[in-house]
């Protein structure tokens, strides 16, 4: 449910499946599967039902499908919830499934492999699913679309009686290729991989700037001597306060208050957050319920930023300020932080790297 322009990811991937012809949807649910389920309800909003089912345990992707077995006919599109999809593709995926009766997965050509996996295809057929590509980039990457049959449900259980751990949905892609049984159709237009932080705010930007301008919904109140650029989105109950400055790229969620001479910009700030008088926040995520004191500055621009012990050099990320975290006044976040939820900063702290959810950061 990570909002990009103001929009969970989630609602994205489905109005794809809604335009592409899709007549029923599951939805595999576990975490905040209450909030998920009270957003989307029985689908009356989007024109299509939609069923859930509850994966008790997250024990990877695989088992999540494993989850739907009997409640899905033959066949059957698979959507990652955190990957941007269009219409076209699923199209695409469909007529190719038509013409061959073959499980398909779409492909995309990337710079880097995602979560998913690199992909190695022969002639529209899959020969390796890995993490490892052994090509150059540009390589064809797994864009987190699929149609399958019920195949797919006797290479998982496969994988069930032999792993004692989480598995992935690269497993099972990689047993049918061994077995000729996947193709690939190759999506040649635009793709998001929404993998890290600040692919989100990439994203965000390029889906505001496709937009004819903030809404002007009666209920954000914002002051005459602020000023909102046309590339920003403001959700319900959002109040801008005097001289405040909203810049492109800014999504800013439900019933946030933006102090008085704020700056924002390429941000995202999610509802109900509090940005105190006089903060300056550049590429930057701000988690609900956050609250940024007077004169916090977020610098913005270049980082390396470590995920997973892995080093990503020069990306665009600010810093990170996740759920109900505090930063007092005159905090400095310097570029590539990650601040975990609840975390609180004393006035005048400096921070960097990676500070763990729940954490105390004193002066001194």
């Amino acid at each position: 449910m990570i909002p990009v322009g103001n929009q969970p990811l989630l609602e994205y991937v489905l109005e794809a499946a809604v335009a592409a012809g899709i007549d029923e949807i599951v939805l595999v649910v576990g975490h905040a599967r209450e909030r998920i389920q009270s957003h989307f309800g029985d689908g009356h909003d989007w024109d299509v039902p939609i069923r859930y089912v509850t994966q008790a345990h997250q024990l990877g992707a695989a088992h999540a499908l494993s989850q739907v077995e009997s409640t899905v006919e033959d066949p059957f599109f698979v959507l990652h919830g955190d990957q941007l999809v269009e219409a076209a593709l699923l199209e695409r995926l469909l007529d190719h499934w038509n013409a061959t009766e073959t499980p398909t997965i779409a492909t995309v050509q990337s710079e880097r492999p995602t979560e998913y996996g690199a992909v190695e295809v022969d002639e529209m057929a899959v020969r390796s699913v890995s993490k490892t590509p052994t090509d150059d980039p540009p390589f064809l990457v797994n864009a987190g679309a699929y149609v399958f049959d019920d195949r797919i449900f006797d290479v998982i259980r496969g994988i069930e009686a032999t792993e004692t751990s989480d598995f992935g949905i690269a497993t099972a892609l990689q047993i049918l290729a061994d077995n000729d049984g996947l193709s690939a159709v190759v999506h040649r237009d635009s793709w998001q991989d929404l993998t890290y932080p600040w692919d989100l705010l990439t994203t965000n930007a390029q889906l505001l700037h496709s937009r004819p301008g903030p809404p002007d919904e009666t209920d954000i109140s914002v002051h005459d001597s602020a000023a909102v650029s046309a590339d920003v989105a403001l959700d319900d109950g959002v109040s801008i306060s005097p001289n405040a400055t909203v810049l492109p790229g800014t999504s800013v969620g439900k019933n946030v208050r933006v102090g008085a001479n704020v700056t924002l910009s390429n941000c995202i700030v999610m509802s109900d957050a509090r940005i105190g008088n006089g903060a300056v926040l550049h590429d930057c995520i701000v988690g609900e319920s956050a609250v940024i004191g007077p004169n916090v500055t977020v610098e913005g621009g270049p980082a390396d930023v470590v995920i997973a012990d892995t080093v990503h050099r020069d990306v665009g990320l600010g810093g990170v300020v996740a759920d109900r975290a505090t930063l007092r006044g005159n905090v400095t976040v310097t570029p590539g932080t990650v601040v975990g939820r609840t975390v609180r900063a004393d006035s005048g702290t400096v921070l960097g790297g990676r500070i763990e959810s729940g954490e105390m950061v004193r002066r001194g």
